[in-house]
């Protein structure tokens, strides 16, 4: 991995710690961050960053890109309810982290989508 390469993963990170804040803090409605807050989206952001698309990639390989996309959302929803909303002050905590992991899924594809307009860079892609 050249220096460019580390680069784009660490302000890819950043970027998805970012929207998972966002995503959180609109759920939760509380804008304030505390240190363990900011652990879990640091953790959720690195199983988002890595897990994620080792699961898609697995299912293509296998023939079933679809299916694999729809198991990684299923763990990322898995993620987000043990590690980040716990923190968060919700009545529902399966809905908040459905709800979580929809908006920022929704985020991290516009952003990707206006990185790939702007700059030809596939952000989901990196790996």
């Amino acid at each position: 991995m050249n220096l460019e390469a580390l680069i784009l993963l660490i302000v890819v990170l950043v970027l998805v710690a970012l929207i998972f804040y966002i995503s959180g803090a609109i759920v939760g409605q509380d804008w304030s961050v505390s240190g363990a807050l900011v652990l879990r989206i640091i953790v959720v952001s690195l199983v988002a960053v890595f897990v994620i698309p080792i699961f898609r990639d697995a299912a293509a390989s296998v023939g079933i890109a679809d299916l694999g996309l729809l198991m990684a959302f299923v763990l990322l929803v898995v993620v987000v309810r043990f590690i980040l909303v716990e923190e968060l002050a919700v009545a529902e905590e399966w809905l908040a982290a459905i709800v979580i992991s929809v908006i920022a899924a929704v985020l991290i594809f516009v952003v990707d989508e206006v990185s790939r307009a702007l700059f030809d860079l596939r952000l989901l892609e990196i790996l």
